[in-house]
């Protein structure tokens, strides 16, 4: 489950209560309840960078900006063997590079359109009855991703590559939206200069926190691939004024400077 509900909300409690009641053995997960409200992008990378730690068949539960009225139907997608649940606000859009081959509407209730919690008043009962059925034959019918928003991915640009820090961890690593494949591509091993904030700037890959000496700029990839900004034993973040949304650019030397 992901969700903004923040830290000690009532309605984590009331999904996770109402989860149990109906599924008795379900093993409920708490991926983040800290997903700034709204924030579908910072959702759709956090959940993308660890839904495959899950076992097959786990259910994930998209609990951000879930209005029926204001978003026409809720979705239900079987992608790599897991099954994700949403409104169509455009989460699957940015969580997907490829649109879903097995998407579902669900169908619901003209009532539900005023509900205002519909992940537990709609979600969970469809959960329930699939676990019970195997199949959602009566529960919901083939569907398409109405609503697409922009994606999360990085944009190549010239010489370099402009990015995006997408989330903070709890130590203060600012990771970016900048892959590792991507920069292996349009890098090809050259020098390179990654800049934030216009002037300051990195210049090397390390291979992990604690090279260089205590509080200088480490730039790394994290075990998901992505870049990532951090200062030793330092809270990198904080210290360089990063936080989700700011910009990084990376420029690689032209071939005449290698």
């Amino acid at each position: 489950m992901v969700s903004d509900y923040g830290a000690g909300s009532p309605y984590t409690a009331a999904m996770l209560g109402s989860a149990l009641n109906l599924m008795p053995d379900a093993k409920v997960i708490e991926i983040s309840h800290h997903i700034p409200a709204y924030d579908l992008s910072q959702a759709a990378f956090l959940l993308r960078s660890v839904y495959l730690n899950f076992p097959l068949g786990s259910f994930h539960l998209i609990c951000i900006d879930t209005s029926l009225a204001l978003h026409k139907q809720f979705l239900f997608a079987e992608v790599n063997g897991h099954y994700f649940l949403a409104a169509d606000n455009g989460v699957f859009s940015l969580l997907f590079d490829i649109e879903p081959t097995k998407i579902y509407r669900i169908l619901v209730d003209k009532d539900c359109i005023n509900d205002l919690f519909p992940e537990k008043n709609v979600f969970l009962p469809l959960l329930a009855k699939f676990v019970q059925k195997g199949d959602l034959k009566g529960l919901a019918e083939p569907g398409k991703i109405e609503t697409i928003k922009q994606g999360i991915q990085a944009l190549v640009e010239g010489n370099g590559i402009k990015g995006t820090i997408m989330m903070v961890d709890g130590y203060q690593n600012a990771i970016t939206n900048v892959h590792k494949s991507l920069f292996e591509k349009i890098g090809a091993n050259r020098n390179f200069k990654l800049f934030y904030w216009s002037k300051h700037s990195i210049s090397k890959i390390h291979q992990h926190f604690n090279q260089g000496s205590a509080g200088d700029d480490v730039l790394l990839f994290n075990e998901n691939g992505y870049l990532m900004i951090a200062i030793h034993r330092g809270k990198g973040a904080q210290l360089l004024g990063l936080k989700p949304g700011s910009k990084v650019v990376i420029e690689f030397e032209s071939s005449e400077e290698n």
